[in-house]
């Protein structure tokens, strides 16, 4: 088998398109860097019926454009979430379509439930103490709350509830100094936090945090808890909350948005995101915060897929089909179709393996379909571009459903090439 066919390749460069912000990493296979922070507010002046507007639209695709001149060759990965994920679902295709047509990227929107992966992922690893840790990651659109313990979560709740959403509702939230107390906004948050069932006293606040209360000079003091390069510092709540009252009544936002003269816009949600990182801290009576940089691609370049459906010609490809299936696998990726890897009959039309004695070829195939709904993305052994006939089938059903279609090959079908997919690992 050439060495080539299910190489995974590197640098490549990936991007975290949120409501409001797009964040450049450039990832070598061991090192990520974040190249730099972009400001887009993808909810200002969205139309229920047309989609984000064409101002915004240009922007994100002027900004895709000039990374792929900048980076030339390199493989380009696209992670959107939030308010990505709550448009209504043609709404979305119709923008992945045109983004692909576009761009030739992939517009990869994932799910509520693959975020929180990804962000356990990111830091499930960073502290062992035998104790629940709660995982604060707050969005334009929505607020995740983690429940950690050793290496697992043991808890999740999705909170519909953002920086955005508080800005509309509390505008004065962005005067140059804050015109409204911070006691009342924290008051309107902690009214729709939901119970968690695990307490903790120790909370990983996440999404940039860390590079933030470095520049506002928040009270930091070293991290003693554990030993983690990337989460040197750690503040106490009390501190924490006596800054906050400062950065609403005392320090302009424009003195904040000079702090981040690359990107000054990022600091228009700080104030919001700071009450509801206090309102929840309070709530849940936390007394240690450990500020973060990590987000969700920190986990994703740890573990990009949790399960995974392999199509192909079962009897043309199927040693390559197999190889691809044992790499996933040693990445700890569960594959959930083809189950079995002994075939009874490799060079008949319908190719079954040991364990499939008793199923006819429908109910494998309906098996496989049921697969690709489960999995996060499917991947399609295309050597030499070849795509039979099941596999088209098994394609036309994922891009039905949203889901990522990987070709490990550029696909000699001139439809497939049209369609919003990737190519190679």
């Amino acid at each position: 088998m050439p060495q080539n066919t299910i190489s995974i390749k590197f640098p490549r460069i990936l991007l975290d398109v949120g409501s409001s912000t797009v964040k450049c990493y450039k990832y070598n296979g061991s090192e990520l860097e974040l190249f730099f922070t972009r400001s887009i507010l993808f909810k200002k002046n969205f139309n229920s019926e047309k989609g984000i507007s064409i101002q915004n639209k240009n922007e994100l695709l002027e900004l895709i454009r000039s990374i792929k001149e900048e980076n030339k060759n390199l493989p380009i990965k696209i992670y959107a979430t939030a308010f990505w994920r709550g448009l209504p679902f043609k709404m979305r295709q119709r923008f992945i379509d045109e983004f692909f047509e576009k761009t030739g990227l992939y517009f990869n929107i994932i799910d509520q439930d693959l975020e929180n992966f990804y962000l356990e992922m990111a830091l499930v690893h960073k502290c062992y103490l035998v104790e629940p840790i709660l995982l604060m990651n707050i969005g334009g659109g929505s607020t995740e709350l983690v429940v950690l313990y050793k290496k697992e979560a043991i808890e999740k709740v999705n909170v519909d509830f953002g920086v955005k959403h508080l800005i509309d509702r509390f505008p004065e939230i962005n005067k140059s100094v804050a015109g409204i107390k911070i006691e009342r906004v924290i008051s309107e948050i902690k009214s729709r936090l939901p119970i968690l069932k695990n307490r903790s006293k120790i909370a990983f606040y996440t999404g940039g945090e860390l590079t933030y209360m470095k520049l506002g000079m928040y009270p930091l003091v070293e991290n003693k808890i554990f030993k983690d390069p990337d989460h040197p510092y750690l503040i106490y709540t009390h501190e924490f909350i006596k800054k906050n009252k400062e950065v609403f009544e005392r320090i302009s936002l424009e003195e904040l948005e000079r702090m981040m003269p690359h990107n000054p816009k990022w600091m228009r949600g700080a104030r919001a995101c700071s009450a509801i990182a206090q309102a929840i801290c309070e709530h849940y009576g936390i007394s240690k915060i450990i500020p973060s940089d990590s987000n969700i691609v920190n986990g994703i370049v740890r573990r990009e897929f949790r399960y995974i459906t392999i199509s192909g010609g079962f009897r043309k490809h199927l040693n390559h089909i197999l190889d691809i299936k044992r790499l996933l696998e040693k990445k700890n990726i569960i594959i959930l179709s083809p189950r079995f890897t002994k075939p009874k009959n490799p060079d008949d039309t319908f190719v079954l393996f040991e364990g499939e004695e008793n199923s006819t070829p429908l109910q494998l195939e309906r098996y496989h379909l049921s697969s690709i709904e489960k999995s996060d993305a499917l991947i399609v052994c295309d050597i030499n571009g070849y795509v039979g006939a099941s596999a088209m089938l098994e394609i036309g059903y994922a891009y039905s459903l949203g889901k990522r279609i990987i070709f490990i090959e550029k696909p000699s079908e001139f439809i497939l090439n049209k369609l919003p997919a990737e190519v190679g690992l």
